[in-house]
């Protein structure tokens, strides 16, 4: 596997930070403002930002290693490593249930943060029960493992603010509902180092591909699940 130092950013990710002009077959991207900055901004650390071509079939435990081996060497520092996302890590042996796999490259990933001393930030997809409508996401709804819960010293769940806010909050707010669909809760289930059980809110900027970075403590009453009717 190639590691590659991003330069700059293609111009396909630009599509929600600039305008879109010209024939189907001929697009032409007019920066704007927001773009523009964006740019600037990566090109303060492109320098230091490694993307690492992935593949189910071949990117074990292994090549993520030597992958954040060869980034230290380079740079002399440790990597911040993403991980998106853990379910997608070639297992080591493929006999193995997929929550002993889970629990396997879970520790191994822990263990590689702790040679390294790298933060790792592993994403997660849920299990069935997780995606139910109505359902708040927790860290027990994530797929393969308890070791997702117990071994990581922080973990985040995002929950769309809509599906989770108690219907007190909607009852004397026609709109509220459909104005809650642009807002993301993310709850710290734990925290190793501090206090957990903070539910932040952030806006989201899809269009822009991100959110607003300006987050802000849920005021409404969540709910554990919100039934309808």
């Amino acid at each position: 596997m190639r590691v590659g130092t991003v330069r700059c950013l293609p111009l396909g990710l630009l599509g929600g930070l600039a305008g879109l002009v010209g024939c189907a077959n001929d697009p032409v991207y007019i920066p704007g403002p927001m773009a523009i900055e964006a740019l600037m901004s990566i090109g303060r650390y492109s320098d230091r930002l490694v993307i690492h071509r992935s593949t189910t079939a071949h990117t074990d435990m292994q090549s993520i290693s030597e992958c954040a081996k060869e980034v230290y060497a380079d740079t002399g520092q440790p990597p911040l490593i993403v991980v998106d996302y853990l379910q997608k890590v070639k297992p080591f042996d493929r006999t193995m249930s997929e929550e002993q796999q889970i629990t396997l490259i879970t520790q191994q990933l822990k263990d590689l943060a702790i040679d390294f001393a790298s933060p790792v930030l592993a994403l997660s997809s849920a299990d069935r029960d997780g995606l139910q409508p109505g359902q708040r996401m927790r860290a027990r709804h994530l797929k393969g493992s308890t070791a997702l819960a117990y071994e990581p010293d922080v973990v985040m769940i995002m929950n769309t603010k809509a599906d989770i806010v108690n219907r007190d909050a909607l009852v004397y707010d026609v709109n509220g509902l459909e104005k809650m669909r642009e807002w993301t809760v993310v709850t710290l289930e734990k925290n190793r180092q501090g206090s957990g059980g903070l539910d932040i809110e952030f806006r989201k900027k899809f269009l822009q591909g991100r959110f607003d970075i300006e987050g802000t403590v849920v005021s409404e009453r969540l709910v554990e699940e919100r039934l309808d009717g």
